[in-house]
């Protein structure tokens, strides 16, 4: 059995009540109901009503944010730390699920009693205060560090769908590749073979030549009038023996070759070489295909990769010149998965306008969380008219520029007009936001300087962000 003093030293050994005396924490443990929680056990869930502070003695605690049913966030309560609610605080329920780690043994305070406890061990509250803004501080700076995170998961996946189509496009490109150059060496090893005349290889040579200018020239046909090319030139192919010519008809109609051209090209073609000369020029279309197939695959690529290493502005100094332009146009690129969805994006950009000094990364944030909260609101608006349209404006307004972003989707209502960018804030079903998107929109706005505002109204939101052109203090 623990006496009475050997509660109230063990009590003592917490810094917060090391300055109070037995009389004062005899009060405090006589209001004070001790828990023993077993290895495993929950002692309070998420949303559960927020009513007791706690006062850790022995053991090891475990709190669980559960986002999107997965644990998320996650912080220790150890021995010698004082949790739940605490004097001033507004939390009204527990933001997460704790469990024990180990047995744990504490002392549970009912904040109906926090009054009198102002007045009977008022040395305790400042130092519990302190507590709370340490807390305060620490969830913030875990929260912020969750929605960046949150944010660039939601921003990889999408880069690693776009990634994946001009990779899988280059792979394919490069397998086609191998097989047209094995048939270009077999077409021309095979009329090699028959000693043909160096005028021949010139012609074969000069049609080759026509075919790749072909390829990058020909106009777009339509399938009727591609099908009636592929039919006349299969069968002007199959009638001079080219193995294989139905297959290699649809390369000489990329080349925008017709039946009579190739006919005429071909006609002082010796007969038994005339069969590989083609099949070589067609091996020699399809090679061209493929290379600028992997061109446009590769191009791809590194256009995505430039765009992350522009958005994130590495090598970058913190504090520079930056184009807006660029910037917006980057961050619509980091979003080119998203607007697949039928989103529309039109820009109305003033050519004159002046860069202006500022953190490249940290405007990134700014567009990246106005365009992402544009694209949800308009998808999820059954009552727009029209498709879905993002539209981005620039102007020069004195000293300052001024970036528009309007969005046709639902709009924000008047309630909840004044809250927007209160931290923590959010429309959004649990485990999508946490509310801090528009908060750290406002900061990085007004660190710069600057300042955001909106109207909105079903069917139209407009966010108005005006920016320095030269920093200020």
């Amino acid at each position: 059995m623990v006496s009475t003093q050997e509660r109230i030293d063990e009590l003592r050994r917490i810094d917060a009540f090391s300055a109070l005396n037995d009389e004062q924490l005899k009060w405090f443990l006589d209001r004070c109901e001790e828990r023993i929680v077993a290895a495993g056990e929950t002692t309070s869930h998420a949303s559960d009503p927020a009513d007791h502070m706690i006062v850790v003695l022995e053991g090891l605690l475990q709190g669980h944010n559960r986002d999107s049913g997965a644990d998320s966030f996650v912080f220790m309560i150890e021995k010698g730390d004082i949790a739940g609610v605490l004097p001033f605080s507004r939390m009204k329920t527990y933001m997460a699920t704790v469990r024990a780690v180990e047995r744990t043994r504490a002392l549970m305070f009912h904040r109906d009693n926090f009054p009198e406890m102002y007045a009977v061990m008022p040395e305790v509250v400042p130092k519990l205060v302190s507590i709370l803004t340490d807390r305060v501080r620490e969830t913030a700076k875990a929260i912020t560090q969750h929605e960046k995170l949150a944010s660039l998961g939601k921003l990889s996946a999408g880069l690693a769908h776009e990634l994946n189509n001009p990779a899988a496009a280059a792979r394919q490109a490069s397998l086609s590749a191998r097989r047209a150059f094995e048939q270009f060496q077999q077409a021309a090893d095979g009329f090699l073979a028959l000693r043909p005349t160096e005028a021949f290889l010139s012609e074969v040579c000069e049609l080759e030549v026509a075919a790749a200018e072909g390829i990058r020239n020909a106009p777009p046909l339509d399938t009727l009038t591609r099908s009636d090319r592929e039919e006349a030139l299969g069968e002007y192919l199959n009638d001079v023996g080219v193995a294989e010519a139905w297959d290699m008809a649809p390369a000489f109609v990329d080349a925008g070759f017709v039946r009579a051209d190739l006919e005429e090209r071909t006609a002082t073609w010796v007969p038994e070489c005339r069969s590989f000369g083609l099949q070589r020029v067609a091996a020699a279309i399809q090679m061209e295909q493929v290379l600028a197939q992997m061109y446009t695959a590769t191009s791809r690529i590194a256009d995505l990769v430039k765009a992350i290493k522009d958005y994130s502005y590495m090598d970058r100094a913190a504090l520079a010149e930056i184009d807006l332009h660029h910037s917006l146009d980057t961050t619509l690129k980091m979003f080119s998965f998203r607007l697949k969805e039928g989103v529309r994006v039109e820009t109305d950009y003033d050519a004159a306008l002046p860069k202006v000094c500022a953190h490249g990364g940290q405007l990134n944030q700014v567009w990246t969380n106005l365009i992402d909260n544009s694209i949800d609101a308009m998808l999820g608006y059954s009552e727009r008219t029209g498709p879905p349209t993002l539209k981005v404006r620039t102007r020069r307004e004195a000293d300052y520029v001024l970036v528009e972003l309007t969005d046709n989707g639902s709009g924000i209502p008047d309630s909840i007009a004044t809250k927007v960018f209160d931290p923590f804030f959010t429309t959004k079903l649990q485990g999508v936001g946490t509310g801090l998107g528009l908060d750290t929109v406002y900061r990085i706005v007004h660190q710069h300087h600057g300042t955001i505002e909106f109207e909105s109204k079903p069917g139209s939101t407009v966010f108005s962000v005006r920016l320095p052109i030269q920093p200020k203090g």
